[in-house]
């Protein structure tokens, strides 16, 4: 199997995160970590379309040459592979409830996130159309939401039930990526932070 990432990038970064909170070796399940390198734009060459026609990142590519194209799509499909300290949860309602808290994360954190650097950040000049208004609208809509988690963080260490699951790794990506995208978390959020702080201890090498 090939995964194939990119450096800084939230989404590869979960997929990679994922890896390392099932504790699971790339190099011991066959797996090989392939780097692509975005400033060169070797994501829009015929070699990686090849891979993923939409030039996105993560991929999954399998050893018949299919692929998995999505960067949770791939974190369950490893976890189906490999259930040892499931991180989707177990039963139906733990799996309904990280499945709602890793969205949010996404939906409400990550993706504004993800908005303010392609809007605002001058990597992507001339790689995407930027519309540079867009990206402090993007970061005060993800600074809007931190209250949300914070309550949820005020009386427990994760966000589902006091134990790491995907969606800690999608708010934690989420929160980390807001050093590019212009926003951090800070002592405006003391549970956020605390939360950010400890998993960055944890995984901030990856």
């Amino acid at each position: 199997m090939k995964l194939f990432v990119t450096v800084r990038a939230p989404n590869p970064r979960r997929v990679q995160l994922f890896l390392a909170a099932k504790q699971l070796d790339p190099a011991a399940i066959g797996l090989e970590v392939v780097q692509v390198d975005l400033s060169t734009q070797e994501n829009r060459q015929a070699a990686y379309l090849q891979v993923n026609p939409l030039g996105q990142l993560p991929a999954l590519q399998l050893d018949d040459g299919t692929t998995i194209n999505d960067s949770i799509a791939i974190c369950r499909y490893l976890e189906l592979c490999y259930p040892a300290h499931p991180l989707f949860g177990v039963t139906a309602f733990e799996q309904a409830k990280i499945d709602q808290l890793s969205r949010q994360a996404e939906q409400e954190v990550l993706f504004p996130m993800m908005y303010a650097f392609q809007h605002g950040h001058p990597f992507w000049s001339g790689k995407v159309e930027q519309l540079p208004e867009f990206a402090p609208l993007a970061r005060r809509r993800a600074l809007s939401r931190f209250s949300y988690f914070e309550q949820i963080l005020a009386s427990q260490d994760y966000l589902y039930a006091g134990q790491l699951s995907v969606a800690d790794l999608t708010l934690y990506a989420a929160l980390d990526f807001g050093r590019l995208a212009g926003l951090k978390v800070d002592e405006q959020h003391p549970h956020l932070l605390a939360y950010y702080q400890r998993l960055h201890a944890q995984f901030g090498a990856i």
